[in-house]
Formats: C-alpha cells, structure tokens, sequence
C-alpha cells in the first residue's frame, strides 16, 4: 500500500517520522491494535481457548518501528547489549542453532568433568499470568 503513495505523501510522512524522533514523540492512537481472534487448526469452535489473538496496528505505526530499529542497528552495537545466547527475534539465529549451542555445552562440560545444569522451562501463556505491577 505505501508503494502506492504519491511522492508528496511519502515526503509527509519523512517529514512526520523525523519530527518524532525529534521530539521523543509517538501518537497516542498508534498504540492501539486491532485484536482479531483466529481458530486454532482442529480445535472446538466454542472453547475459547481455540482461538489466538492477533494484533494489528496501524501500518504507519509498524513503517516507523521498522525504520526506528534500522537506524538502531546501525547507531547502537546490539551485541555488546543483548548476550550471544539469547536467539529470539534475532536475524541469522535459529532455534536450531540454539539447541546446538546448548549440545555442545553440555559435551564441553562432560568432557572437562565439571558440573553441568540446566534449566528448561514452558511457560503456557506467561503474559497473561504474570504479576504486572510488580513486572512493572
């Protein structure tokens, strides 16, 4: 859809997006998403946990948190911010690779016979049973 945009609109929008990070600024309403509630392949239709929410938010909002996190990338040396094991939401880090990471430490250990221990943990809907004031 932006592809579409006549040149004037595009330079609005830079114009908008530059003056938000000038000033520390981002709307209100672009916060709010749109909750659409999508069936769980093979699962009741009247259960409620058989649907995922998904959140849409507006596209000029989505537009700039991608060219926030571009200029981000290229300003801020993430690696010295996140630590090398933590793979989520990482370009050219797989889940696959993680569990490697994983095998391979616990080789390391069994090979220098020292104590090794894990911690493996699945938290079923964790954000909705978290405590949120004290998260906060």
């Amino acid at each position: 859809m932006l592809h579409e945009l006549p040149h004037k609109a595009v330079v609005l929008l830079t114009t908008l997006y530059n003056s938000m990070l000038r000033l520390s600024y981002y709307p209100l309403l672009w916060k709010f998403a749109q909750i659409i509630m999508v069936p769980k392949p093979g699962k009741p239709a009247h259960d409620v946990t058989s649907y995922r929410p998904i959140s849409l938010l507006p596209i000029p909002s989505k537009v700039f948190e991608r060219l926030l996190l571009k200029r981000l990338r290229s300003d801020v040396d993430l690696s010295l911010l996140i630590p090398s094991y933590q793979f989520r939401f990482r370009p050219g880090h797989s889940p696959i690779q993680q569990a490697r990471r994983v095998v391979n430490e616990i080789v390391k250990r069994f090979e220098d016979r020292t104590l090794c221990t894990t911690v493996f943990l699945d938290v079923a809907q964790a954000f909705d049973k978290v405590w949120h004031p004290g998260l906060l």
